[in-house]
């Protein structure tokens, strides 16, 4: 019952750890295309 109970809050564990590294990488991308698209703004150009 011991082993069950760890490899329940392993999985809980690394489940935590998959969607911390996922919201992280949205964030990341969002803030390239915000940074991207001021950018452009900012040099006068429309793609």
């Amino acid at each position: 019952d011991a082993l069950l109970l760890q490899l329940t809050n392993t999985s809980a564990y690394y489940m935590y750890l998959l969607l911390l590294v996922k919201s992280e990488v949205y964030f990341a991308i969002i803030a390239v295309c915000l940074l991207r698209r001021t950018a452009v703004c900012c040099n006068g150009e429309r793609s």
